[in-house]
């Protein structure tokens, strides 16, 4: 273990942690003591590595990570005054990361490499969070070991009750069925504990019957889709706090390992009062990754890893439950009480951008989005109605958010910026393009001015 003590202009202290054998940037303490003193509000800060000569970009704080996956928190520096930091054992800086959180502390991340360890250094702190988990007696977080070793998922001891929304036009499968369906039949998969409500309107053809006492059927007010009005309905008939909304071309839904129903394994997240979204994992039917979570990139929202394969997660570290700025619409799982508090989602986007506000509408309520990859479904995207935003949605979107910056994007990721194909602009940079960057990024919702709104001079 070692930790390094810092003193800033005013003599207050600061206490970095990290594992022992590793060395800092010869640079680190410069940059650290610099955006503590620039920016009194930060608690703590956390930084990149570099592993074995590869560059570990890290997104912005997240709370969960710091249980998931604890070897991201492999540099931890903080105020003494805010959250003491006993050493740099790993299990230390945990319990140091969990006090923050209890705090609601101001947490930056330094997306610079300002840390440089070797792999036997990495898995030795893996080992140290089974060690330090056990020694700490973090048995509160309800762990269990994960496939990748040295991480962790949250694990539930029950199966609270839910209700799965399920708007529907009545649009048929390849069998000639209605899709709905198989999507009824995903959500009950996902929960012993799981009730269905349909939501259908004038378009869908014929009578909407299902045998299954647990599916009921609900008919939105009259006049052409609208995606948000028909998952309002839903919320509002809904008798569950927990309220998974679903679109009604998924399948397949699965959690691994196949201890927990893959609902059950994201409702898990929301015994965290903080926690106020959590999406699943969603692939196309060839297995590749349809959605990871969502990033913002110029206010833009894109897909992480789109087309990718799960190996693609693991080599970035995004296989593990984490914060994200937002997730799809077409898997998500909220409380009743949190989505009547901000509203529901907003009408004004009746096809597009209406699950990307709501999960802001939620941030900006001081609720954080989580994507639990070990919840998994099958997305036939866009089966059911064309995916295309029309231009007054993209400008009414950008009138609301905008100024909003994602601090789990990491900047130094690749923006290939191909108009032909959007999703591509989520993807990431070969580790040896990363450019060294030392801007602090804090996890608060930054305003700026998006650059197609600014208005002509005069």
């Amino acid at each position: 273990m070692a930790v390094l003590l810092l003193s800033l202009a005013d003599t207050s202290p600061v206490l970095v942690g990290f594992p022992d054998g590793a060395r800092l940037h010869e640079l680190a303490a410069d940059i650290i003591t610099n955006a503590f003193s620039a920016d009194p509000s930060i608690d703590a800060i956390i930084t990149d590595a570099i592993v074995d000569g590869v560059s570990r970009r890290r997104p912005g704080w997240s709370p969960t990570t710091v249980l998931t996956d604890p070897t991201e928190l492999s540099l931890l520096a903080v105020r003494g005054d805010r959250a003491p930091l006993g050493g740099g054992a790993l299990h230390e800086r945990i319990a140091a990361a969990r006090l923050l959180h209890a705090q609601r502390a101001n947490v930056a991340h330094i997306p610079a490499p300002l840390l440089t360890s070797t792999r036997e250094a990495v898995d030795g702190e893996a080992q140290s969070a089974l060690d330090g988990f056990a020694a700490a007696h973090f048995d509160d977080a309800n762990l269990v070991a994960a496939e990748r070793p040295g991480t962790f998922r949250l694990r539930g001891d029950n199966s609270p009750a839910m209700t799965a929304v399920i708007p529907t036009a009545g649009t048929p499968g390849p069998d000639g069925s209605p899709m709905v369906e198989q999507a009824i039949l995903a959500a009950l998969s996902g929960s012993p504990a799981m009730s269905v409500i349909v939501v259908i309107g004038d378009e869908y053809p014929g009578e909407a019957t299902f045998r299954d006492p647990r599916v009921s059927v609900v008919r939105r007010a009259p006049g052409p889709f609208n995606f948000s009005v028909a998952v309002n309905t839903g919320i509002l008939h809904a008798t569950t706090e927990l309220v998974m909304l679903l679109n009604d071309d998924v399948s397949d839904g699965a959690a691994h390992p196949a201890d927990l129903g893959w609902a059950d394994q994201m409702a898990v997240h929301l015994q965290d009062p903080s926690v106020g979204l959590v999406g699943a994992l969603l692939r196309y039917p060839n297995g590749s990754i349809q959605h990871a979570g969502i990033v913002l990139d110029d206010a833009r929202p894109l897909h992480s890893f789109v087309g990718s394969a799960i190996d693609d997660l693991i080599h970035n570290h995004a296989d593990v439950a984490r914060d994200v700025i937002a997730v799809t619409g077409a898997c998500m799982l909220i409380r009743r009480s949190d989505a009547l508090a901000v509203g529901g989602f907003s009408t004004e986007f009746p096809l597009s951008f209406n699950d990307i506000d709501f999960c802001l509408k939620l941030r900006r309520m001081n609720r954080r989005v989580i994507i639990e990859p070990a919840a998994s479904l099958t997305h036939h995207e866009s089966a059911s109605r064309e995916a295309v935003a029309a231009p007054w949605e993209w400008d009414r979107y950008i009138d609301r958010w905008g100024h909003v910056e994602d601090p789990w994007y990491h900047p130094g990721h690749a923006r290939p910026d191909d108009p032909r194909h959007l999703a591509r602009n989520a993807d990431h940079l070969d580790p040896d393009q990363v450019p060294f960057i030392a801007e602090p990024r804090g996890t608060a919702i930054r305003c700026r001015v998006h650059h197609s709104r600014i208005p002509d001079a005069g």
